[in-house]
């Protein structure tokens, strides 16, 4: 009997360091980095002219990932987890999306503040004029949107379309978002110009304008409400009201709402910073409502800039933007 007694206490030993040591290795293993990022509600940025209201973009932090902090995302469910890109080149695209979601924040807005409808197109940007044409009120920097006649204007893409409109008619109608400051692009409005003076003009089809500096956020995400506080800014900041108007979503040159990622994360960025709106890609409502689901917040699904618009004037908000909506 002593033997067995034995035999089951150096077992039991044996055991118990086996478990203390498949701890330590599981401990080990858990503080290393995993092939994943951590996502997690990052903070929200003020844009937009002062008002009693408030224009918020909300970010997400990423974070590389151990094992450990893995698995306790999968099993709580409260932070967001995905595979990590490849480094520089997702880097370097993340910037670029947001360079582009900037210049057509600004250019959507400058249309939409002028009552006009987004052309989807980006324009040609004047880089100078020659001779006479320098003393026809156009100045570098302008973005040419449409050209045409009395009856209609065409979206130009390239300095084709512009030849073929300054060759088709003597005088010209432009559509213009005006350089007002630095990259800034005032509201668009339309000009005549004869064809000849036209055809002195230098432009490029490589657009750049700025809705608001973000610092070093990037990806196209902040889209939306880039356009939305730009066509405030334009219109005397009164389209917002008394809100607080957080969201996420991407911009097409048509003015549509694009889909994007992380939307749960900047729900609760939204709901942190105390925004009663929230608007969000039709497409990802019911994420945004799950998000939001506890709290206050208001989850307002738009297909485009334009139904954003509709929302915030039916409440209250005054704009040029609202007589075209």
């Amino acid at each position: 009997m002593a033997d067995v007694a034995t035999r089951d206490r150096e077992r039991a030993r044996h055991i118990r360091y086996g478990v203390i040591l498949s701890l330590l290795m599981l401990c080990g293993f858990g503080v290393t980095g995993s092939p994943y990022d951590r996502i997690d509600p990052g903070p929200v940025i003020r844009i937009g002219p002062p008002a009693r209201g408030s224009w918020l973009v909300t970010t997400v932090v990423v974070r590389h990932s151990t094992w450990f902090r893995w698995a306790l995302a999968g099993l709580t469910e409260e932070h967001m987890v995905r595979m990590r890109g490849p480094g520089p080149a997702t880097t370097d695209a993340m910037s670029e999306a947001m360079d582009a979601s900037q210049t057509t924040a600004a250019l959507v807005a400058a249309q939409l503040a002028g009552r006009r409808t987004p052309t989807g197109s980006a324009g040609l940007q004047v880089t100078g004029m020659a001779g006479a044409a320098a003393t026809i009120g156009l100045h570098p920097g302008d973005v040419l949107l449409a050209a045409g006649d009395a009856r209609h204007l065409a979206p130009l893409r390239d300095q084709t379309d512009l030849g073929s409109v300054t060759a088709a008619t003597g005088n010209v109608r432009l559509l213009v978002a005006r350089r007002i400051s630095g990259e800034s692009l005032g509201t668009s409005t339309t000009m005549g110009i004869s064809s000849a003076s036209l055809a002195a003009v230098r432009v490029d089809s490589a657009v750049a304008a700025t809705a608001f500096p973000l610092g070093v956020v990037q990806g196209p995400s902040a889209g939306l409400i880039l356009t939305l506080a730009r066509v405030d800014a334009l219109g005397s900041g009164r389209l917002i009201g008394a809100h607080h108007v957080a969201g996420t979503g991407g911009v097409g040159l048509d003015g549509s709402v694009t889909t994007v990622g992380e939307v749960a994360e900047k729900v609760k960025a939204a709901m942190a910073a105390h925004a009663d709106v929230f608007f969000v890609p039709a497409l990802q409502r019911d994420v945004a409502v799950r998000a939001a689901r506890g709290g206050t917040m208001r989850i307002v699904p738009v297909g485009s800039v334009s139904d954003a618009v509709k929302w915030l004037c039916a409440v209250g908000g005054r704009s040029p933007a609202c007589e075209a909506s």
